[in-house]
């Protein structure tokens, strides 16, 4: 019987999620599953006083205590029911009924008084984004990718508790990641908070229905889901924009590590901090080179261009760099020389959010037809093949200057890591993008460029068996994985991706980049559309 969740309530994610749990065998047995229209029986409150299943909370009680003696948990003991029901679950993670969004169901999400230890740091600043919402060990090796090894010395300090005193691990990552994942996390150190607080027996898989993201209540606009896009430091795995990703942030490490007290373009003090010159937002590329901004001006810059900026980007192309990512350079160059003032520097920035929002779109639906393996052709992933260092690193006219780039191959597993990481973040933030409920852009669409995209997925759906069954591996990770289980998961991955590209990708990529060129028409023959001319840019809040 295949049943209904909730009468069809949720998020289709979390819907697909309660059919998995009451088909799941470790479930097995669990009191009235069902109701007499065919429902799954997802809630069991205990204050129902009448009808059939009045007393499903108490027999499901019963359940949870006779499972939690097979598993060796004494049910007199404190916390039983939520022990047993982080032991027996099958993946360690859920989706939110509101959003959708995947979390980890054991302490792994940093407290409050965490963001405090770390924003207390000497070399951290306003520009290191905190993320409640993101896995401690995604913000372990975050802090590693920015700071460098100083950030091992701060661990044991950062990490301590009353009841845990972090072991003295080096500057080995790889250990500190196990010791937390294996040891940390599995302790339930007040540092951390878990993905969903536990709620058997009222709850069929013991978890409530919210996760941390969602617990509490928030318009919709304002919602934390929502918020936490916009203040993490990923936006380069978000945006999947193009660029040298290992140069740029050693380079953005190097400012907030030694670089911070230049003063900002516009004449402030520091503390000073990395701005791209080109938005990440807006398309272009993730590349060695930023201008030096207090917080307050990068604040108020936000997902814009001004005519100076235009003019620095075409002079830097015009030296040989490629500041833009694929899919903005054809509307980048059918409108870059048309900016001739602050009102068309910001016309422009707008038409270039709608085409990175409708690129966007087009790599969703690839996502959604699980042809994952192509799009790792987008990724720059070869760029964490080489550690890089600058000579004579200086600031310049309040903008990052060095004689030369050094890059040296890496001899070590860490470049699959770092490879692995973000295939993982890439993925998972494509698969979020479309989550959010305010976004104020717009989605170009015409015949023509829907008949490019169905010829892009009719070409991937010519790609050889090797890499569907990759594709598919990809698929299950994404649903069954989280944290550090998943990059190790995506490891494995990152050394099966084939070195050559199957004709199917040639064809699919040529088919993409018509309906961009497409779609960068339609949005350059709006250059005079009141939507684009405007006083002011449209935050995405």
């Amino acid at each position: 019987m295949a049943g209904k969740a909730e009468y069809g309530v949720g998020h289709p994610a979390f819907i697909e999620y309660t059919h998995f749990i009451a088909n799941h065998k470790t479930y097995q047995g669990m009191p009235d599953v069902y109701t007499d229209k065919g429902h799954i029986q997802w809630e069991a409150p205990s204050n129902r006083k009448s009808g059939k299943h009045k007393d499903t909370y108490q027999k499901r009680l019963e359940w949870w205590r006779t499972k939690a003696i097979s598993i060796g948990v004494d049910p007199s003991s404190a916390k039983w029911i939520s022990r047993t029901a982080k032991f027996i679950h099958p993946t360690k993670k859920k989706p939110c009924k509101r959003c959708g969004r995947v979390m980890d169901l054991r302490y792994a999400y940093p407290s409050q008084a965490l963001l405090r230890r770390i924003s207390e740091l000497s070399y951290s600043d306003e520009t290191f984004q905190l993320d409640p919402l993101e896995h401690i060990t995604d913000l372990v090796t975050r802090m590693t990718d920015r700071y460098g090894e100083q950030v091992f010395s701060a661990l044991p300090t950062m990490l301590a508790t009353s009841k845990i005193s972090p072991p003295a691990l080096g500057t080995n990552l790889a250990n500190w990641l196990d010791w937390i994942m294996n040891v940390y996390v599995p302790s339930e150190p007040a540092t951390l908070s878990p993905g969903a607080m536990s709620n058997a027996p009222d709850r069929f898989d013991g978890f409530h229905s919210f996760n941390l993201c969602c617990r509490s209540e928030a318009d919709t606009g304002r919602h934390i889901d929502n918020l936490r896009s916009y203040v993490t430091d990923r936006r380069v795995f978000e945006y999947w924009n193009e660029g040298d990703w290992i140069a740029a942030d050693r380079l953005a490490g190097e400012i907030r590590s030694n670089l911070r007290g230049e003063t900002c373009l516009y004449g402030h003090p520091g503390p000073c901090s990395a701005d791209h010159v080109g938005p990440l937002s807006l398309g272009f590329a993730h590349r060695p080179e930023f201008q030096i901004l207090c917080a307050p001006c990068n604040s108020a810059k936000n997902n814009r261009m001004t005519l100076n900026d235009v003019i620095h980007l075409k002079g830097a192309e015009a030296s040989g760099e490629v500041v833009t990512s694929w899919y903005n350079k054809d509307l980048w160059d059918m409108r870059k020389d048309d900016v001739v003032d602050e009102e068309t520097a910001l016309r422009l920035s707008k038409l270039l959010r709608d085409n990175r929002h409708t690129a966007m779109s087009f790599l969703r639906r690839i996502v959604n037809e699980n042809h994952f393996v192509f799009l790792i052709t987008y990724l720059s992933l070869p760029a964490a093949d080489f550690d890089v260092q600058f000579i004579n690193l200086r600031v310049e006219t309040h903008l990052t200057r060095f004689d030369r780039i050094i890059h040296t191959p890496r001899l070590t597993k860490y470049a699959v890591e770092q490879k692995a990481r973000r295939l993982r973040i890439a993925f998972e933030s494509l698969i979020d993008y479309f989550r959010k409920a305010n976004r104020n852009a717009l989605i170009i669409s015409t015949d023509a460029i829907e008949e490019e995209i169905k010829a892009t997925l009719h070409a991937l759906q010519q790609s050889p068996k090797e890499i569907n069954q990759l594709d598919r591996e990809i698929a299950a990770l994404l649903l069954t994985k989280v944290g550090e289980s998943a990059d190790l998961a995506f490891r494995d991955i990152v050394e099966r991706i084939p070195t050559s590209e199957p004709e199917s990708f040639r064809i699919a990529k040529q088919k993409v980049a018509n309906a961009m060129r497409l779609v960068a028409v339609e949005l350059s023959n709006k250059w005079h559309d009141e939507r684009y001319v405007r006083a002011e840019l449209d935050s995405e809040k």
